[in-house]
């Protein structure tokens, strides 16, 4: 089957798909959408490559999830900035030091970056001005402005950024939801070295919690 060339905006020319770093290079990546199958050249930057996710797959889809992951990971030290401090908190931080120096001029700088890299979502894709449609990315989830293409990778970040117990960061998550994932880190964050006992019994307070505000409200819609 014939590899074909995206078409490129102006904008994004030397553009990484993946990240919005500058490109140069290409790697191979499989679309299938709802009427076709498509192989197509993906502009992608050397950090990107260097993940080597395309080696074990083309499907985009799957790829693109893969090196978001592996971004993540990669800039997890200046995305903790992120998590843990605001701009003015760390400018207005009593660190001191020629080290420290550094990290207050250039922190926050840097946790923009890694953040805008994890965020991108590349542009619209057609092969010779024909559209490419078709579902090219699978359910995101959203911890405070920052965007994560599995749970897991989710899951990964907050439990380091935070220092918490992951297995019971996991369970806090599934009572809150998702999207409510910033309660649950809250949660977390006020018995962070609890024993193992500990947190159960703190899971399962919590669910009492959650089934008695059920409760309420369930009486409150009977009596209104």
């Amino acid at each position: 089957m014939a590899t074909f060339n995206l078409d490129i905006p102006f904008d994004y020319r030397f553009t990484c798909w993946f990240c919005g770093e500058g490109s140069h290079k290409t790697i191979v990546a499989t679309i299938t959408t709802h009427q076709q199958y498509y192989s197509v050249n993906m502009p992608i930057c050397d950090e990107c490559k260097s993940y080597k996710c395309h080696i074990d797959v083309q499907s985009l889809v799957k790829l693109r999830e893969l090196i978001k992951e592996s971004m993540v990971k990669q800039s997890a030290k200046a995305l903790s900035i992120g998590a843990n401090w605001t701009e003015k908190e760390l400018q207005e931080s009593d660190l001191n030091g020629s080290a420290f120096d550094g990290f207050k001029k250039s922190g926050w700088s840097m946790y923009l970056i890694a953040k805008a890299r994890v965020n991108y979502s590349g542009w619209a894709l057609s092969i010779n001005g024909i559209p490419i449609e078709g579902n090219l990315i699978d359910e995101e989830f959203e911890f405070d402005g920052l965007s994560f293409t599995s749970f897991v990778s989710m899951l990964d970040y907050l439990s380091n950024a935070f220092s918490l117990n992951k297995e019971f960061l996991k369970r806090v998550l599934a009572i809150y939801g998702n999207n409510r994932a910033i309660e649950a880190v809250k949660f977390c964050r006020l018995i962070p070295h609890y024993s193992r006992s500990e947190r159960e019994k703190a899971v399962n307070d919590l669910i009492e919690s959650f089934r008695e505000k059920e409760s309420l409200a369930y009486k409150k819609n009977i009596v209104d």
